[in-house]
């Protein structure tokens, strides 16, 4: 959790998808108060900017993502997504819609950036990080390998997707590795292809 909070103390967003907002259904805050104050002393929100992709808004919207007063959330969905889903969502953030059945990650980052978000965080799900490794959009990668085994063909996976060719792999090299308990804390960053 510590080291979770110093990733998003960087980070002017922090991105979900609707799947991981549905299974985990909370806000993207930082929790250390020490670190709220050092990003309000540097002139930043106390929390980074609470972002959701969600095509379909199929979404707990009276859940705690969107009820929780700290953070300021905006939400990336398409025209496919309900409108009485739109209008529930836009009273409790902003909400950009885009034509069709999908959300361009470029075009989200380039909404973001000219907001002024320069460091965007993604927290999942995997297919939506699958698409933003297609289109390049990842700089660096933060993994932690834990001694637990789930298995399965359902198990979460943080790269889902159609996968790459190996003439399309994303190569990072190793920037940090830490260990706390039995715990691997992995910090990857984008390199050339090899």
């Amino acid at each position: 959790r510590a080291l979770m909070d110093r990733i998003r103390f960087r980070a002017d967003a922090v991105l979900v998808g609707g799947g991981t907002l549905r299974a985990a259904n909370a806000p993207l805050r930082i929790r250390s108060r020490s670190l709220v104050r050092k990003r309000v002393a540097a002139g930043r929100p106390e929390q980074p900017l609470n972002v959701l992709l969600s095509a379909s808004l199929d979404v707990p919207l009276e859940g705690r993502f969107f009820t929780a007063r700290d953070t300021r959330k905006m939400v990336f969905t398409t025209t496919a997504a309900p409108a009485r889903m739109r209008a529930r969502a836009a009273e409790l953030a902003e909400v950009l819609v885009s034509r069709g059945r999908s959300v361009s990650p470029r075009h989200l980052v380039g909404t973001l950036h000219r907001r002024g978000v320069r460091q965007l965080l993604l927290e999942g799900g995997g297919a939506m990080n699958f698409e933003f490794f297609r289109l390049g959009l990842i700089d660096e990668v933060y993994l932690t390998l834990c001694p637990v085994v789930i298995g399965g063909i359902e198990s979460p996976s943080p790269v889902d997707g159609k996968g790459f060719s190996p003439a399309q792999f994303r190569w990072f090299s190793l920037a940090s590795v830490r260990r706390a308990g039995g715990e691997l804390f992995l910090h990857y960053s984008r390199t050339a292809q090899a």
